[in-house]
């Protein structure tokens, strides 16, 4: 997977028009074209061969019937991931609007290289909805943002404002998702875009939204996974800050 000419020509002017912002960081199409680069790379097709399948049980957060998919409080998944909140894409077989918030529900989690699907999902059960975070003052489009502190994988602290005058390309990923249609899909396509557009005034930034579990160490070992640019950091901070 390439990134086309055309998205190329895009996102290297988006990097030169960035780099003259006197601000310390502004939100930039680069980020959104690369969140599309990601979401729209492989096409929608079931999971047909799964390498691995999992039994999966929890309660519905939410859902959306336009997507089909659904986020789930599961309990642990044994040998794959441990209990947390996720969100699930349906397979074609199940029907997301037909399930409620609260509505506990057993499932099989098919896992292929690069996707997954929660098939034959089946409510068994009902009980208060999982609570759900109050998200609280989202920055708009043009925005600027925090000067948050951060600390990057070799356990050294910087601030937002040091990648003043780049063009930052951002995501928030997390150690322990192993699901092949997030966070390892995301880091698969930084490193790609990274070797398509060798441009220094262009920065990579991954943050965790995992601070407990995702120390400096262990985010080291994490991005050896992935092909490195030191232009590319991986960083935690405090949970208040971060999650």
């Amino acid at each position: 997977m390439r990134i086309s000419p055309e998205l190329r020509d895009f996102l290297s002017l988006r990097i030169r028009k960035a780099a003259s912002l006197p601000c310390v960081l502004r939100f930039s199409c680069i980020f959104l074209a690369i969140l599309l680069f990601g979401a729209c790379s492989r096409p929608p097709v079931p999971v047909a061969q799964a390498d691995s399948v999992y039994p999966v049980r929890g309660t519905v957060v939410s859902t959306d019937a336009a997507r089909n998919s659904m986020r789930i409080a599961h309990e642990d998944i044994p040998g794959y991931m441990e209990a947390m909140t996720m969100e699930f894409r349906i397979a074609a077989s199940s029907d997301a609007a037909k399930f409620e918030p609260g509505d506990v529900v057993n499932g099989t989690l098919r896992v292929s290289d690069s996707r997954s699907e929660l098939a034959e999902v089946k409510k068994v059960g009902h009980s208060a909805p999982p609570l759900q975070p109050v998200i609280d003052g989202i920055p708009s489009v043009g925005a600027e943002l925090p000067d948050t502190a951060l600390i990057d994988e070799t356990g050294s602290p910087f601030r937002l404002s040091g990648l003043r005058g780049k063009a930052v390309a951002l995501t928030f990923i997390y150690t322990r998702c192993p699901l092949p249609d997030y966070c390892p899909r995301m880091n698969g396509n930084f490193a790609t875009a990274i070797a398509d557009l060798p441009d220094e005034r262009c920065a990579w930034l991954s943050i965790t939204i995992d601070p407990a579990n995702d120390t400096p160490k262990i985010l080291t070992e994490y991005a050896r996974q992935f092909q490195r640019s030191s232009r590319w950091k991986f960083a935690t901070g405090r949970e208040e800050d971060v999650s």
